[in-house]
């Protein structure tokens, strides 16, 4: 009989679902899996592939689907409610398939309350939860609440929690106690106050989830390299040097030293500004276009400035005014780099107007030199 149904219903679905269709009927069969199915296709629109390969993934041992299709219909309709709209909510879905086990009135509707509650905007909610769905799997009294009253002692404002979350997601559901935790009170050990711990979560929060001895041996690097424990500079050489392993920081240097930096010029440069090497090699062969290797060594910064916004803008407007004697050569010109939009406009291109009446133009970038 059933190999009669199976025949007859191969029968009404076009040639590329069948084998779809084929793995689900070929297990043990099931009443509820062709409703959940069903329930899939339709209210998310999936695929009869994907439905299918979710419905396979909640398959018991024994063959059989514990899902029950009335409370998995309540759990798309939660989650709709929550503003997951159909796409984001079937890949939700098909990443975390367990959530149709869910009960909304005893989970999942009391960890979205809380969470609101607890100042998580709604934006940075639903997107937490579809790249890092392990926060479905928290309690809300062993879990949650007990990591939110933890973040909340450093991201001490909505704006500061929301900036922090997006930034990484999992800080949600890496159990502060782990690495968290340990690698905050290493820092203060060393001197680092509470509003830069919380500068840093907001920043970089990824620097302060790594290991407990990868920490440790950048705040030792750090040390070795001069940086004074518990300044500002020294937490952010921790927060660049966190972001690469050793060998990425020997790369970088040699990199540097190809374009005629000695060794102890690029650890000068980072001493004054770290964040330096973050530059991609890109730009920085760009910059060295524009301006002297030796002012970068004592200015490494304007690595970090946008070269098409700021650095050749700047660059042709100080060209034209050499060739026309309204710069004195010996001027400090890169000095020039470093002025805000509005001194520079203001006491560079506005005031000379009427003697290079194009100059605007030059720094628009809508004249070719």
């Amino acid at each position: 009989m059933l190999s009669f149904f199976n025949g007859n219903l191969y029968s009404l679905f076009p040639k590329r679902l069948l084998p779809a269709w084929s793995a689900l009927l070929k297990a043990p069969y099931s009443s509820s899996s062709p409703l959940l199915l069903d329930r899939l296709v339709g209210s998310l629109g999936l695929p009869l592939e994907s439905a299918t390969s979710i419905c396979e993934k909640l398959r018991t041992t024994d063959g059989k689907f514990p899902v029950d299709v009335e409370r998995a219909g309540s759990v798309l309709g939660f989650l709709k409610s929550c503003g997951y709209d159909g796409a984001r909510l079937a890949k939700l879905i098909a990443k975390r398939p367990s959530l149709l086990l869910s009960d909304v009135e005893s989970t999942l509707g009391p960890q979205m309350q809380f969470l609101r509650e607890s100042g998580v905007s709604d934006s940075v909610l639903l997107s937490a939860m579809a790249v890092n769905p392990a926060v479905f799997n928290k309690s809300v009294d062993s879990f949650l609440r007990p990591q939110i009253d933890f973040l909340n002692k450093y991201l001490r404002s909505a704006d500061a929690f929301d900036t922090a979350i997006r930034r990484n997601l999992w800080l949600l559901t890496a159990n502060y106690q782990r690495n968290l935790g340990p690698n905050i009170e290493l820092l203060m050990r060393e001197g680092v106050s509470i509003d830069d711990i919380s500068l840093l979560m907001i920043r970089q929060p990824r620097a302060l989830m790594l290991k407990v001895d990868r920490i440790a041996s950048v705040v030792e690097s750090v040390k070795r390299l001069g940086f004074e424990p518990g300044s500002m500079k020294f937490v952010k050489a921790v927060r660049v040097m966190s972001s690469m392993n050793e060998s990425t920081w020997h790369s970088k240097v040699e990199f540097f030293k190809t374009l005629g930096w000695r060794q102890e010029e690029v650890v000068s440069m980072f001493m004054r500004y770290p964040r330096f090497l973050t530059v991609s090699e890109d730009k920085v062969r760009r910059v060295v276009e524009l301006i002297p290797r030796e002012d970068i060594v004592f200015h490494p910064l304007y690595l970090t400035y946008s070269i098409d916004k700021r650095l050749w803008p700047r660059h042709n407007v100080i060209k034209v005014l050499l060739s026309e004697g309204l710069l004195e050569k010996d001027r400090r010109i890169i000095n020039l780099f470093k002025l805000s939009d509005k001194l520079f406009l203001q006491n560079h291109v506005m005031r000379h107007l009427d003697q290079v009446p194009h100059l605007m133009e030059v720094f628009r970038g809508s004249v070719t030199l």
